[in-house]
């Protein structure tokens, strides 16, 4: 069974406090409890994440390091909160720029009275496709602009939440190099009184990032020819069942996803996101149960994200996703490509 709703609002989030309920000061980044399962088949996927928080919070007059906080990206690199007066980003720096690595992010927030989001990919990379002699790349780090006016705005305030990944280069074999488990990221900024004196102004940032360590979710392939044998993943989410990703080559091909279980009640819920724009428009949810041992399949968007809800045997997995393909070019097909990326939040 399948019902899907274009939805007018996102779902609640929790509301980004206003900074003077803020601690002022600098958090550091924390790393909560890790705990793993004896064996797989024992294994709760929510219990093996590794969760971390990076924020920022300064009002008035404050020392200027009080501006940015940093912390790490299991496996991929830095990630760095910056509110300045003058500068309000989230920034990434990959280990390694011969990877592709990109921050996949819905970003919400409110435009001209209006709820909108827009799907962002921020990228850092040497070779943009697999014609690229390595002259073609992004500097060393990429990140997300939060102002909409210059100078800043007085005011603003909003979330993000996404995926960020990294993977082999375009320029080589999807599987050339080791899988990196990808990192899910829930982002709020909230800032007040920047185009007023210096004592009036305040700021808070905050970044909560989970990893699961255990395995990889992520499908890559760069290349019809590479397409062969890397089109179907799959990721154990026990005790629910298995993920299932499907990514194929060709211009009536399918790139969807399912959950493989043996509970007849197992549900799934999804968002997905694409482009930019009113909420309304460019935000969908599905709704689906289970039939034959599997709940789907569901498409995956040519060119955004999802979140997803999996519930099966009394648990739930919640995670987001992050797709992008190109498999209809049939001059070039060695410029076709397919890169998915999950992590659970």
């Amino acid at each position: 069974m399948t019902r899907r709703t274009t939805l007018g609002a996102p779902m609640p989030r929790p509301a980004v406090l206003p900074v003077a309920a803020v601690a002022l000061a600098v958090v550091v980044a924390m790393l909560a409890t890790v705990a793993t399962a004896p064996d797989a088949e024992a294994r709760r996927a929510p219990d093996d994440v590794i969760t971390k928080t990076i924020s920022l919070s300064w009002q008035g007059k404050t020392n200027k390091s009080n501006y940015t906080s940093s912390g790490r990206i299991p496996g991929i690199g830095q990630l760095k909160l910056v509110c300045k007066p003058k500068n309000t980003i989230l920034k990434i720096k990959p280990d390694d720029r011969n990877r592709e690595t990109t921050m996949w992010l819905a970003k919400y927030e409110k435009k001209n009275d209006n709820d909108v989001v827009a799907v962002k990919n921020v990228r850092v990379y040497r070779y943009d496709t697999a014609d690229d002699d390595g002259t073609g790349g992004t500097g060393k780090a990429a990140h997300e602009g939060l102002n909409q006016l210059t100078p800043i705005e007085t005011f603003a305030s909003g979330y993000a939440e996404g995926v960020i990944s990294t993977r082999t280069g375009r320029h080589l074999p999807g599987g050339a190099q080791d899988a990196v488990p990808a990192t899910s990221i829930k982002f709020s900024w909230w800032w007040e009184n920047f185009r007023e004196p210096r004592r009036f102004r305040s700021c808070s940032m905050k970044a909560e990032l989970a990893t699961d360590p255990t395995q990889s979710t992520m499908l890559t392939w760069h290349g019809d020819q590479d397409s062969e044998g890397r089109t179907v993943v799959t990721s154990d989410l026990s005790p629910l069942g298995t993920l299932e990703l499907t990514c194929q080559t060709g211009r009536r091909s399918i790139q969807w996803l399912r959950l493989i279980t043996d509970d007849p009640n197992a549900t799934l819920r999804a968002r997905t996101i694409t482009a930019e724009g009113l909420i309304d428009d460019h935000v969908e949810e599905d709704y689906m149960e289970a039939a034959g041992g599997y709940v789907g399949p569901l498409d995956m968007p040519e060119n955004g994200m999802m979140e997803l809800n999996l519930t099966a045997h009394g648990r739930t997995v919640n995670m987001f996703l992050s797709s992008y393909f190109i498999t209809n070019d049939d001059e070039n097909p060695h410029l076709n490509l397919c890169e998915v990326a999950a992590a659970p939040f």
